[in-house]
């Protein structure tokens, strides 16, 4: 039996000389940090994860440099990191996508944005949107009294929006009705029929004309991750009957005036563009119907649905998104006046209540790596013991014989020896070190095809 020795690589296959070859482009390019990272986060020279913030200049923050300050403060990981600067970046970008939309097609009215807080409630996150997006009247969505609460004391701007989703009993539409007095543009959107009757009473009890909006139920299906509560399945909003039994109430009660406003949510993390135009074009069908009932209009919420590139695959699959966001805002504001001007319809404000899309990006999770695993082969001797398994010689002669002319065949052949081992392991028929060796020759095998590879 021959005597074990270390076997040495040769020069070209040394793993210090893959990763001499190894960049920080390389890096970037396997984790896709330059797709998904949507200009927010990259990797710098020096192989660092940076985030980029702009606040008057465009600046690159270096993560550990930020945890290293955390540290400093007595802060440990794991630990959420918050940046606000990414937060009004996202604010001011949709906002700004918007305006260049309207502006560019000649639509002749105004957007409005919303931020729903159910999705994410930190003190801190709501008082960002609410300062920051003052400067574009970005207002709250608020789904129960405490939202509503949360939304009344941190909006200071009266031209923002408040937009009251879910149940809704006398209180809680008694707070919206206090803040419509003191001229808050609070709406109360309907979500079926039976709300409409306590917010007839309670508005004739304290003589305050509500401003009412309706969910309609969209018949559109979209694509993702939440389609199968899309189209006719959808739990939330009214039916066609459902809504003209509404305008038939308001008729009755002489409050036609206060429907002002059509909601259509078509899910949420869209991520194929055709949804959403098909779903904004039959929107614009409803909210011509409305006008054509007698009601005065004058605001169109899509709700959200305005996706997040988990991915950064740019497809449609159900983590990622086909469109960006300035198509996003063309594709609305484009269908939705094409849709009205043959009508002699006045172009509505448009309303959105993207979650996700404003927040996602400016929180990420940061923690330790408290172990480095790799799949670098151990050192091998430099020849078998002569009564190593056949299959094991095979294998061996496929390392020795790994030329970038047969570089097909040596990974096929390394494969094929390393599976049959394998077999017979499950099989009782060899042991432990036999599957083992097989499987760091195997690793061996394909460091020297890489390296030929990137020669």
């Amino acid at each position: 039996m021959a005597t074990p020795s270390t076997y040495s690589p040769t020069p070209d296959s040394t793993p210090a000389d893959a990763e001499n070859r190894w960049s920080t482009d390389n890096s970037a390019d396997l984790y896709g940090v330059r797709n998904w990272g949507a200009g927010y986060f990259d990797i710098a020279a020096n192989g660092e994860a940076v985030v980029t913030v702009t606040n008057g200049k465009r600046t690159e923050v270096s993560l550990l440099d930020i945890v290293e300050g955390m540290k400093e403060r007595g802060l440990e990981m794991p630990a959420v990191l918050r940046i606000e600067n990414v937060l009004d970046q996202r604010i001011k970008e949709l906002n700004e996508a918007f305006a260049r939309a309207i502006s560019d097609a000649g639509y002749n009215n105004e957007y409005r944005g919303v931020f729903p807080i159910k999705v994410n409630q930190q003190c801190h996150v709501i008082e960002e949107i609410a300062d920051f997006g003052s400067h574009y009247h970005h207002g709250l969505e608020a789904g129960s009294k405490a939202e509503l609460i949360i939304a009344l004391s941190q909006l200071k701007d009266h031209r923002s929006l408040i937009i009251c989703n879910g149940y809704k009993d006398a209180e809680f539409i008694e707070l919206g009705l206090y803040a419509r007095q003191m001229g808050i543009p609070c709406f109360f959107v309907l979500e079926t029929p039976t709300e409409l009757p306590i917010i007839l009473e309670r508005s004739k009890a304290l003589n305050i004309d509500p401003l009412i909006g309706v969910r309609i139920k969209s018949s559109v299906v979209v694509e993702g991750h939440w389609n199968e509560d899309s189209g006719d399945r959808s739990i939330f909003g009214l039916s066609t009957g459902g809504l003209l039994d509404v305008i038939d109430e308001l008729k009755a009660a002489d409050m036609l005036h206060c429907l002002q406003l059509l909601h259509c949510h078509l899910g949420s993390q869209i991520p194929n563009i055709r949804n959403i135009r098909s779903g904004v074009l039959e929107a614009c069908r409803f909210y011509s119907g409305l006008i054509a009932e007698g009601a005065p209009m004058g605001y169109l919420d899509l709700g959200g649905g305005l996706a997040v590139d988990y991915e950064g695959a740019r497809t449609n699959s159900t983590h990622s998104m086909n469109y960006q966001l300035d198509e996003y805002c063309v594709n609305i504001v484009e269908t939705i006046r094409e849709s009205l001007d043959p009508l002699n319809i006045n172009h509505p404000v448009i309303v959105s209540e993207s979650g996700r899309a404003t927040v996602a990006y400016s929180s990420m999770l940061l923690f330790n790596i408290l172990d480095v695993r790799n799949h670098e082969p151990s050192p091998l001797p430099v020849q078998l013991p002569e009564d190593a398994h056949e299959l094991l010689h095979n294998l061996f002669a496929v390392l020795q014989a790994v030329d970038v002319q047969k570089f097909q065949e040596c990974y096929n052949d390394a494969l094929y020896y390393r599976d049959e081992v394998r077999e017979l392991f499950r099989r009782g028929q060899t042991d432990l070190r036999a599957r083992a060796m097989a499987e760091n020759i195997t690793l061996a095998v394909l460091e020297k095809l890489q390296n030929c590879s990137a020669r």
